[in-house]
C-alpha cells in the first residue's frame, strides 16, 4: 500500500495497491521534486472514469513501470472532483500542448509547478516510452525544459482580467443567438449532432426558456425533440431512473454508464420545468423517477448525496444494467413477448454479444393498442415488470459507488428539489430541499465563514471554490421563493458577501475560481465558460442580481451587471459556450419582476404558483411583519396584499393578488 491508503477520495484510494509511490497533492511533494532534482507527475482522474480504469490496470500496476515512474518522478495523484483548481490549470496545458483533453489527465512539471507535457490516456509502451524519453531531456537539456514550461505557463496566464467592456454592447439579436445554437441540432435524434452526446441541460434550458417567451416552435420541437429521445435511450435507466454521464453514440443508445450527481440534479430540473413550460406531464414523471434515483441510490450516511456510481461492475462496463434474452425470460415469464417489443430486447437494444441495453422507443399507447389493453392497464403492467426487474438487478454486484458529498454538486440538487416541487407540486421534493439545505448550511459552513469543499464520512474539508459558494447561495435563493423562510435568504447573502471579499479581482469584474486565503495553484483562474455544470460566474452574477432585488442594494446589481458585461461583446458570437450567461441575459430583457405578498393569505398565493411557468418572476412574501428591504413596512394586520416590484420600486398594493399574478403570468414574452 502507498499513502493513499489514507485518502477520503474513493478515486485516491482505488490506486492505494498501485506499486507507484503516489501521494496526494502537498507542497512537500514539490520540495522533494526540487531536492531530488526531479520532474513532477501529476496524474488526475475521478472515480467513476472508465479510461482512468484501463491506464491504471494497463500502467500503473505494473511492476517495471511503476519503477521507472518511482525512479523518476514524484508521482502525485489528484481526483478532480477534490480539486477542481488543479485540474482548471493542468487541463487547460494539455489541451495546449497537444490541442485535446481528457481523463485521464497526465501531466509532467517542473518542481515549481510549470506544466511541461502532457497527455491524457496512454498504452502501456507509449507511456514507458515517455517516461524513458522526458527524464532524459531533463537530465540532458533541463533548460530546454525550463523554457518550454515557462512559454506555457505565459499562455495560462492570459485571459485571466477581463473587465466591463469600455464600449456599449449592441443590442443583442436572440433571433441570432438561436440560430448560433440550431446550426448544431441533431434534427432527428435530438441533441448535438456528432458523438459522444452530452446531455448539456443547461444548454436545453435555456432553449426552452427562448421558444417558449420568443414564441419560436421550431426551437420548442427541438426542445421535445431531445427531451424524447434522451428519456427513451439507453442513456436513461428505464427500470431506476437516472441518466448516465453521456452517449457513446448519435443515438442516445449505448451510455458510458457512469451515473453523476450533477447530470441528475440538472436534469431533474430541466424535466420538471418543461413538463410545466409544455405541458407535457410525461416530462414530470421522468423528473419525479430521477428524484427516486437519487434518494435510493446516491443518499449518503448521515446526509446529503454521493457524487457518482461507476460505469464498470465485476471489470465489465455496464454489467450491472444489461440483460439477456434468458434472464429477462427469468423474470418475466409468459410477460417477456411483450416486453421484448416495447423495450427493443434482440433488435435494436442489441448491444454486445447476446446482451442488451433495454430502450423505451414504443410509446405506452402503442403498447396498449397492440395488447388491447387500456392505457392504464398498459401502465400498471409496465411498472411491475420494471420493479421485478429492478429487485432482480438490485441482487447483483453493484458498481461502485464514489461517496464523497461535494458542496457545489449538492447544492445544484438542492435548487433541482426546490424547482422541480414548484413545477411538478410534489411536495416530497420541498420536503427534501429543505432537508438538503439544512445539512449543508450546517455541515458546510466554517466557523468565521465561508465554505468547505468535500465531505466524506461526516467530516467536510477542502477550502471552498467559487462554485460551492454560487450554487450554495443559489439553491438557498431558490428555496427560500418556495418556503419564505427569510433564514435562506440571510444565508445566502452572507455566502456572497464572503465570497466577494475573498474571489474579486481589483482588475477584472469577475470573479477568481479560488479564495485568496485557501491554498494556491500555478494559476489563479477564472470559470467563465459554461460547460455540463453552468459556469460558476454566471450562476454568482445571476446570485447578486436576486439579491439586489430582495435587499434593494444597488452594489449587488452593479456588480452583476459588470459581471454581465464582461462576456456580453462576445457573447453573440460564441453563444453556445455561454448558455447560463444566456438565461442571465434574456430573462433581463423579458424583464424580470418579483411579486411580493404580505399576509394570512401567503400559503394560499404559494400554492396557486405550483405547476405555472413563469422563470421571469420572482417571489417574495412573509405571514407577518419582515425586516427584509423589500418587504419592509409593507405589512398591514388582517390583510393580504400583493405588490409587484421591479428594480426595486414596488407599485400599489392591491387584496386582489390573484389577479396581480395572472396578470403577470401573462406577460413576459418578447414583443
Amino acid at each position: 500500500m502507498n499513502s493513499l491508503s489514507r485518502a477520503a477520495s474513493p478515486y485516491l484510494r482505488q490506486h492505494q495497491d498501485n506499486p507507484v509511490e503516489w501521494v496526494e497533492w502537498n507542497d512537500e511533494a514539490f520540495a522533494r521534486a526540487k531536492r531530488e532534482n526531479k520532474l513532477v507527475l501529476v496524474s488526475v482522474g475521478y472515480a467513476a472514469c472508465h479510461w482512468c480504469h484501463v491506464m491504471a490496470h494497463e500502467s500503473f500496476e505494473d511492476a517495471d513501470i511503476a519503477a521507472l515512474m518511482n525512479r523518476d518522478y514524484v508521482c502525485i495523484k489528484v481526483d478532480r472532483e477534490e480539486r477542481p483548481d488543479v485540474d482548471q490549470v493542468y487541463l487547460e496545458a494539455v489541451q495546449l500542448m497537444t490541442g485535446r483533453g481528457g481523463w485521464p489527465l497526465n501531466c509532467f512539471m517542473l518542481p515549481d509547478g510549470r506544466p511541461v507535457y502532457g497527455g491524457t490516456y496512454f498504452r502501456p509502451d507509449q507511456w514507458r516510452d515517455v517516461l524513458l524519453r522526458l527524464n532524459e531531456v531533463w537530465q540532458k537539456e533541463p533548460e530546454a525544459i525550463a523554457t518550454q514550461a515557462e512559454q506555457i505557463t505565459v499562455h495560462l496566464r492570459k485571459g485571466e482580467s477581463r473587465g466591463p467592456s469600455e464600449t456599449p454592447a449592441e443590442k443583442i439579436s436572440w433571433q441570432h443567438v438561436y440560430e448560433s445554437f440550431a446550426m448544431r441540432f441533431d434534427k432527428v435524434r435530438g441533441g448535438r449532432g456528432s458523438a459522444p452526446k452530452f446531455p448539456m441541460p443547461c444548454e436545453w434550458q435555456f432553449l426552452l426558456r427562448y421558444g417558449v417567451y420568443a414564441r419560436n416552435e421550431k426551437c420548442l420541437e427541438q426542445v421535445r425533440l431531445t427531451l424524447d429521445k434522451m428519456a427513451a435511450g439507453g442513456i436513461y435507466d428505464h427500470l431506476g431512473g437516472g441518466f448516465a454521464r453521456y452517449s457513446t453514440d448519435t443515438e442516445w443508445k449505448a451510455p458510458h454508464f457512469e451515473k453523476m450527481l450533477y447530470d441528475n440534479a440538472q436534469l431533474l430540473e430541466l424535466y420538471a420545468e418543461a413538463g410545466s413550460a409544455l405541458n407535457e406531464p410525461r416530462y414530470g414523471k421522468v423528473a419525479l423517477d430521477i428524484a427516486e434515483f437519487l434518494g435510493r441510490e446516491l443518499g449518503a450516511v448521515g446526509g446529503g448525496y454521493c457524487s457518482a456510481l461507476d460505469a464498470d461492475s465485476e471489470g465489465e462496463e455496464g454489467k450491472y444494467y444489461v440483460w439477456t434474452s434468458d434472464e429477462l425470460k427469468a423474470v418475466l415469464g409468459e410477460r417477456f413477448e411483450w416486453f421484448a417489443g416495447f423495450c427493443g430486447v434482440d433488435g435494436e437494444g442489441l448491444w454486445e454479444e447476446d446482451r442488451n441495453i433495454l430502450l423505451r422507443h414504443v410509446s405506452l399507447d402503442a403498447l396498449a393498442e397492440k395488447q388491447e389493453w387500456t392505457l392504464e392497464e398498459a401502465d400498471k403492467n409496465w411498472q411491475k415488470a420494471r420493479r421485478d426487474l429492478l429487485a432482480v438487478r438490485e441482487q447483483r454486484p453493484r458498481p461502485m459507488l464514489d461517496d464523497k458529498v461535494l458542496t457545489s454538486w449538492n447544492a445544484l440538487l438542492l435548487k433541482a428539489f426546490a424547482a422541480a416541487y414548484h413545477h411538478t407540486g410534489e411536495e416530497s421534493l420541498r420536503e427534501r430541499a429543505v432537508h438538503l439545505a439544512d445539512f449543508l448550511l450546517e455541515k458546510t459552513v466554517r466557523e468565521g465563514g465561508g465554505l468547505w469543499h468535500r465531505g466524506w464520512q461526516g467530516e467536510f474539508a477542502i477550502d471552498g471554490f467559487l462554485e460551492d459558494y454560487a450554487f450554495l447561495a443559489e439553491g438557498l435563493l431558490e428555496l427560500y421563493q418556495h418556503t419564505f423562510k427569510e433564514s435562506y435568504l440571510e444565508a445566502a447573502k452572507k455566502i456572497a458577501d464572503h465570497a466577494l471579499a475573498h474571489f474579486s479581482d481589483p482588475s477584472s469584474s469577475l470573479l477568481f475560481f479560488t479564495a485568496d486565503n485557501a491554498p494556491q495553484v500555478l494559476v489563479r483562474k477564472k470559470e467563465i465558460q459554461d460547460n455540463v455544470i453552468p459556469s460558476s460566474n454566471a450562476a454568482f452574477a445571476h446570485v447578486l442580481l436576486l439579491l439586489a432585488e430582495y435587499y434593494l442594494d444597488a452594489r449587488y446589481r452593479d456588480k452583476a451587471e459588470a459581471m454581465l458585461s464582461a462576456v456580453r461583446q462576445e457573447f453573440p458570437s460564441y453563444a453556445p459556450v455561454y448558455p447560463a450567461w444566456a438565461q442571465i441575459l434574456f430573462m433581463e430583457e423579458i424583464p424580470v419582476a418579483t411579486l411580493a405578498v404580505m399576509g394570512p393569505n401567503v400559503e394560499a398565493f404559494r400554492e396557486a404558483l405550483k405547476g405555472r411557468y413563469f422563470p421571469h418572476v420572482r417571489l417574495a412574501g412573509s405571514l407577518g411583519e419582515s425586516a427584509l428591504p423589500l418587504l419592509k413596512d409593507k405589512y398591514r394586520p388582517e390583510t393580504t396584499w400583493a405588490f409587484r416590484c421591479e428594480l426595486g420600486t414596488c407599485g400599489l398594493p392591491t387584496e386582489n393578488w390573484k389577479e396581480l399574478l395572472n396578470r403577470e403570468c401573462a406577460k413576459g414574452l418578447l414583443p
